[in-house]
């Protein structure tokens, strides 16, 4: 019982800066692979990895000038539509991510990174949906 304690004590700063809760998913209506990959080199992400069938990209973390923030951006093909989703990071603490939600006061590194993600959504102009 007491090494459960010593965990959950021990996980408490990495997960209690974080802003759980809240929409994670936008989902982009009719963009198609080679839209997806075309607006994320251009949007500055670089491709970590991807699943065989490209149904699954993942980018390596982008840092923003402006605030120091890292994104890293998950994008999955589904069925016409592409769902993102992503993490982010804090200036200072690279090691530390946190999902990428709509939750968190105005100018937290919650929202900033949720602004980053909701602008490479809409630089695609395709009907968007948050999830």
């Amino acid at each position: 019982m007491k090494i459960l304690f010593v965990l959950l004590v021990a996980m408490l700063p990495i997960t209690g800066f974080c802003q759980f809760g809240g929409k994670q998913v936008i989902k982009i209506n009719g963009l198609g692979l080679d839209q997806l990959v075309k607006g994320l080199l251009d949007a500055g992400y670089s491709i970590e990895k991807s699943e065989a069938s490209l149904s699954v990209i993942v980018t390596h973390i982008k840092q923003s000038p402006a605030t120091g923030i890292g994104t890293l951006i998950k994008a999955k093909l589904q069925g016409g539509n592409v769902l993102l989703s992503g993490q982010y990071s804090e200036p200072g603490k690279p090691a530390e991510t946190c999902p990428i939600t709509d939750s968190g006061s105005p100018g937290s590194p919650c929202m900033t990174s949720w602004k980053l993600m909701q602008d490479l959504a809409e630089s695609f102009n395709k009907p968007m949906e948050i999830l």
